[in-house]
């Protein structure tokens, strides 16, 4: 473990040094509106169906112990 953590410091050292050396990368464009409009849509609709699955499970689960 004592040789471990130098090894680890002269590493993360050595990215800080390559990270000077890397090429610019231009920024991406825009993104279609469509596509954020789709991915908004299907985020909302996942996470509601994670919540009714949820409820469900909990309604079913509570009505097996009442029996």
């Amino acid at each position: 473990m004592r040789t471990m953590m130098p090894a680890i410091g002269l590493f993360l050292l050595s990215l800080a040094a390559r990270a000077d050396e890397a090429a610019a990368v231009p920024m991406p464009g825009d993104a279609s509106p469509t596509a954020l409009i789709v991915f908004g849509l299907l985020f909302v609709v996942l996470i509601a169906g994670f919540g009714i699955f949820i409820v469900m499970q909990d309604r079913k689960s509570k009505n097996k112990s009442a029996d």
